[in-house]
């Protein structure tokens, strides 16, 4: 019980395992974590549109450019003098000096005292300092050592503020640090003026740091020399100074920039801390708990086979996404994305190795049907060239038997045969060259003629009469000779004649006026007024009347028209082609059809053979007609199109191909087969691989062995592919019979041996009985909404027999109600 259960379950065991996997690699390798994290928020980061940084902070940038022209690195401290005495001049709100002075350098002593003296007077200076190692206790942030620039050790009165931050991944930074009796808050909340409650900020990098506005440190030299301008640009700014050159200032990873410096990503904390835009990271938990229930309802939409699990389970991605970027960009929320984005990819790739491994079942049920029958007919093939063998041996006298035997056994195998071709595709069709005009498919020299005629006639105003029977195409034909007329560009204009009544016929080509009958609220135009300039086709002339057919000699003499009602006349020049299935001269001798108006429109007489006088068209007009279909056709069924009379022609045949797709479409294959073929197409009688099942259980008896014998009789094909056909063939007598037990059995069985129908009624019960458990296990009463649950049900019947699976189920749901 527990085997079954785990092979019937593998997949699902599989992806729940792998599930938890996906939940717990992430937080025992925190590598894979920030990857995944890091990949997912920078893809979505740079699909949707950058923001822009805050406008009141300013960069002053030292760039490797600025050192070669100023002097070696460290520069001298009077450049920051000089630098902080503009700023303030300027009246920038706050400076922000990044670059840590240390105390190391006594070569640079002599300019401390200008350098704190300048920022004793501009009042508005934070200095950096270094925190040493930084450990967390109980939320809050402490360090072991503190470091001061030189400034600040001489003048402790001066603003200086950490620049330390924790960890390049997530780019935190402590609001404060405790080091025994202080307290250290962080540069950019200094510069922010900041009374955030917070005790951490997780960087927000919401665009390219090129997106500040920034100056190097010589273009700002430059431009304090025009100071009123220097002042619109400056006033009440926030400015923070640092070093941007590679190869001295340390440069991280973001979305936007493969190289951010230490200055833009304080530059990005002011920015946050202004606009309160820092990451939040208290809802991690419960975005992971919302990752597991997404993927959980994936994992139940993929194991329940609805049709539409593809969409749903694209939809839980969504919801994710949609869901991940507004609190992400929205309502910015730190978004733990590797569990969701590691567990997808496990269910999607395990999804998809079930996907191929049950298609493959299918195909080798496919397979196994036609190595069978395959099989088969060479057994059966052996044995007629024995038989025929024994036959030359024996006397006339004594062979009348062994005739009977042969021809017996050569319709058996023309069957098989038949068989056999109905599961190969045509690839002789591929092949076939087809010449197409104007919608017209043709290979035969009698269509090339017609299409030699047409292109011949096209070019001229002569009236034309193509004759033919019906569904030879002979509106194709009109068409085709207005596209290649000088009017092509004018209207095309058909009327089929035979389909009106005389009176409505001649309001519809020469249209009435307002009065002229009841019902003729307004002026109409006719066909011929419309075709004006251009060709009308007047199909099944031959079915208009004589009274008609005077009317239509005075246009086609003259071109003048009268609408019925009115007594004015109207000039038109139209083209007139005419067409017929009726044998015109006959009527004209019979006095049906006038002979002035037969040889007025008689000019060019243009014939379309039938089909039936050019088969070797069928093949290339079936490829034409199945060119934008992905389906392809069976050897059989071509076989079969081409031996067919097709007294409705080419008409007749495109519908029985359109009725074809449908079927084949139906049952999920790509290949038009018999089945899919009208009864009166088909000659022969097909011998189902069912029906080779069905008649070696019934000479077995049904017993216990029997499928497992068949199976091995019919080539050592899989016991399941004969148990399925026994099981589905059934279902279909079951729903022909309209669910009568007794008689489906009756016919199974096809004995009067008590036993026999017996044994095939446990079974019959036995497969009732398994689907009326299920359908009370779900308690539901919608056929729809439960044939999902039912896949195992499905998942080996051959596809022929799902149809009929499905009208028994429901049979069941309305006995259950």
């Amino acid at each position: 019980m527990l085997k079954s259960f785990l092979q019937k379950n593998k997949f699902l065991l599989l992806k729940i395992s792998l599930l938890i996997v996906a939940i717990v690699l992430p937080a025992f390798i925190p590598s894979l974590k920030y990857s995944l994290n890091y990949t997912t928020e920078s893809l979505i980061k740079n699909i949707l549109p950058e923001k822009t940084p805050d406008t009141s902070i300013i960069l002053v940038n030292i760039t490797s450019d600025d050192i070669e022209k100023i002097g070696p690195w460290p520069i001298k401290r009077s450049y920051y003098a000089l630098l902080i005495r503009n700023l303030k001049l300027v009246g920038v709100k706050k400076i922000g000096l990044e670059v840590f002075l240390s105390t190391r350098l006594a070569s640079q002593s002599v300019y401390d005292k200008i350098l704190e003296k300048e920022i004793a007077e501009a009042g508005n200076v934070v200095l950096s300092s270094v925190a040493g190692e930084i450990y967390e206790r109980n939320g809050k942030f402490f360090t072991d050592s503190l470091s001061y620039s030189t400034p600040k050790l001489l003048n402790e009165g001066f603003q200086t503020g950490h620049i330390n931050f924790i960890s390049d991944e997530d780019f935190l930074i402590p609001v404060s640090l405790t080091s025994f009796n202080s307290v250290e808050t962080a540069f950019s909340v200094k510069l922010a003026d900041s009374n955030t409650d917070n005790e951490k900020i997780i960087l927000n990098f919401i665009s390219s740091w090129n997106k500040f506005k920034k100056y190097s440190l010589l273009e700002f030299f430059e431009l304090v020399n025009d100071n009123e301008n220097a002042e619109k640009i400056f006033k009440d700014k926030i400015v923070l100074i640092g070093v941007t050159d590679p190869q001295i200032s340390p440069q991280y990873k973001t979305a936007f920039d493969s190289e951010l410096p230490g200055l833009a990503l304080h530059a990005f904390a002011v920015d946050n801390l202004l606009n309160n835009r820092f990451y939040d990271d208290t809802l991690l938990l419960p975005q992971i708990g919302f990752s597991i229930i997404l993927l959980l309802l994936m994992i139940y939409f993929f194991e329940n086979q609805n049709p539409k699990s593809l969409v749903y389970a694209s939809g839980c991605l969504f919801l994710f996404i949609s869901v991940s970027v507004l609190l992400q960009e929205v309502f910015y929320f730190k978004v733990e994305y590797s569990y969701f984005t590691l567990g997808f990819a496990f269910i999607v790739i395990i999804q998809l190795i079930q996907k191929i491994y049950e298609s493959g079942a299918v195909l080798d049920v496919a397979l196994n049907e036609k190595e069978a029958l395959r099989s088969l007919l060479q057994r059966k093939e052996e044995e007629l060239a024995l038989l025929k063998n024994r036959f030359e041996n024996f006397s006339k006298e004594n062979s009348t038997e062994l005739k009977n035997e042969i021809e017996k056994l050569q319709s058996e195998i023309q069957k098989l045969q038949e068989s056999n071709e109905d599961s190969k595709i045509a690839d002789e069709l591929a092949l076939q060259k087809v010449e197409v005009f104007y919608g017209i498919a043709y290979r035969s020299k009698q269509m090339q003629s017609v299409v030699d005629l047409i292109k011949k006639a096209a070019p001229t105003d002569s009236t034309i009469l193509i004759t033919g029977e019906s569904g030879t195409g002979k509106e194709l034909v009109a068409n085709a000779i207005h596209k290649l007329s000088s009017r092509a560009d004018k209207n095309f204009v058909v009327v089929n004649c035979a389909a009106l009544t005389e009176t409505l016929l001649e309001s519809e080509l020469f249209g009435h006026v307002k009065g002229a009958f009841t019902g003729a609220i307004s002026d109409k135009q006719g066909k011929f007024e419309l075709a004006d300039k251009g060709t009308i086709f007047l199909d099944e002339i031959g079915e208009t009347s004589e009274n008609f057919q005077v009317k239509l000699l005075r246009v086609l003499q003259s071109g003048d028209i009268e609408k019925v009602g009115s007594t004015k006349t109207l000039k038109v020049d139209v083209r007139v082609i005419a067409a017929t299935n009726k044998n015109l001269e006959q009527l004209v001798r019979e006095k049906k059809f006038r002979d002035d108006l037969f040889y007025r429109i008689n000019v060019i007489n243009i014939n379309l053979p039938p089909l039936r006088e050019r088969k070797e068209d069928i093949d290339v007009i079936i490829k034409h007609l199945l060119r934008d279909e992905s389906v392809q056709i069976s050897v059989a069924a071509l076989k079969a199109l081409n031996e067919f009379d097709w007294l409705g022609n080419v008409r007749e045949l495109e519908s029985v191909i359109k009725r074809a797709v449908i079927f084949a479409k139906a049952e999920k294959r790509n290949i038009i087969q018999l089945n899919d073929l009208p009864d009166q197409i088909i000659k022969t009688v097909k011998t189902n691989f069912e029906e080779l099942v069905l008649e070696s259980l019934r000479q077995k008896k049904f017993s216990h062995s029997a499928i497992s014998e068949t199976a091995k009789e019919l080539g050592n094909i899989n016991r399941t592919v004969v148990a399925e056909n026994f099981r589905g063939y059934s279902f279909k007598l079951f729903v022909e019979n309209n669910f009568d037990k007794k008689l489906t059995v009756k016919q199974v069985a096809s004995s009067e041996d008590n036993d026999v129908l017996k044994r095939v009624e446990q079974k019959f019960d036995t497969w009732i009985e398994n689907i009326k458990e299920d359908i009370n296990s779900v308690h539901e009463k919608d056929f729809e909404s439960i044939k999902n649950q039912f896949a195992s049900k499905y998942k080996n019947l051959p596809q022929r027999f799902h149809p009929f699976l499905d009208e028994v189920i429901k049979y069941l749901l309305n006995v259950k109600s």
